[in-house]
């Protein structure tokens, strides 16, 4: 046996470890083990890479399949978490997101009821709020006036709100009254998107919104 090559050895090496050689070639491979240093260090070096214990072949697929099934649940709870995010993104900006609503002649009329209360009258056919400002003293063509500005939004969803504000529902040809407050003190009314917060900030002011409105009443 001392004539068997170490090569022929480590070639077979892999079947004896799976046990599927014939009795003459196990023991020839034993034999040669007995003898040959080099040829049992091979030995060792693959029994540790192919040979997987019957009783923990199980419990690592089981292992395996556990982790995949936690990763499965986490990609799904994940997805459905991202989508109902998205979609109450979309639904709130379809709903909630408001913009300007440009300014034309048979939008808004302003006008005195009986009681000289100045009030704004919206013809459109929806909106979602209406904002205005407390009359504020500014210069106009060298004369101080008390001017206060106003402009209606809208949502995509073109948000009925307006009907919550003159607590009724919409007649068809019916228009929307809004009043002024302190409208004794107004001497004229522009129609013009502002910001309050940027002229807080100092990135807007009353002097270059005046320039860029429209007027649509004055005393």
């Amino acid at each position: 046996m001392k004539g068997i090559k170490c090569t022929i050895i480590q070639d077979v090496l892999p079947l004896y470890i799976d046990e599927v050689v014939s009795q003459d070639t196990k023991e020839m491979v034993e034999e040669h083990l007995q003898h040959c240093e080099e040829c049992q260090k091979e030995y060792e070096i693959m029994k540790q890479e192919l040979y997987i214990p019957a009783e923990n072949k199980a419990s690592i697929f089981k292992k395996i399949n556990k982790k995949w099934r936690k990763k499965k649940v986490g990609i799904s709870i994940i997805s459905v978490l991202l989508t109902t995010i998205i979609l109450l993104g979309a639904f709130s900006y379809v709903v909630y997101y408001e913009t300007v609503i440009p300014y034309s002649e048979n939008l808004v009329k302003i006008e005195k009821q009986n009681d000289n209360q100045l009030v704004s009258r919206y013809f459109g056919e929806s909106y979602a709020s209406v904002n205005d400002m407390f009359p504020m003293l500014l210069e106009i063509d060298g004369e101080k006036k008390n001017v206060s500005f106003i402009f209606y939004t809208q949502t995509i969803a073109k948000s009925p709100s307006r009907n919550l504000i003159n607590n009724g529902e919409h007649i068809k040809g019916q228009e929307y009254i809004s009043p002024f407050s302190e409208s004794e003190k107004i001497d004229a009314v522009y129609y013009v998107d502002y910001d309050v917060e940027k002229i807080t900030a100092g990135k807007d002011s009353w002097d270059s919104i005046l320039e860029r409105a429209v007027l649509i009443w004055e005393k």
